[in-house]
């Protein structure tokens, strides 16, 4: 199967993805939420700045787990964000803040 090439649209969903991944983040470590969502530490790092504009469904779905968000939020944020701004690359969403741990 031949891939064909990402668009620009692929690419700014890409970065919409990464920032709010960033942003959900907060302040903890890389090393914390990779460890949680059974990835490597240089995955997270380039997802979150973009450079995996297309990363594989179960990636995501890990890395929206470790930090408490569901992936109906994910698409709703990047889409609302590729929505507002026209490209994708709108980082001014903000995330809500994953719930607290009992």
């Amino acid at each position: 199967m031949v891939r064909l090439p990402l668009t620009e649209q692929d690419r700014a969903r890409g970065q919409a993805l990464g920032a709010l991944l960033r942003q959900a983040r907060g302040p903890r470590p890389v090393r914390e939420v990779a460890a949680a969502a059974g990835l490597a530490e240089e995955t997270v790092r380039k997802i979150e700045r973009g450079a995996v504009p297309t990363p594989a469904l179960f990636t995501v779905a890990a890395l929206a787990d470790a930090l408490d968000l569901t992936l109906d939020q994910l698409v709703r944020l990047v889409s609302d964000t590729g929505a507002r701004s026209g490209t994708g690359t709108d980082t001014g969403t903000v995330v809500p803040a994953p719930a607290a741990v009992a």
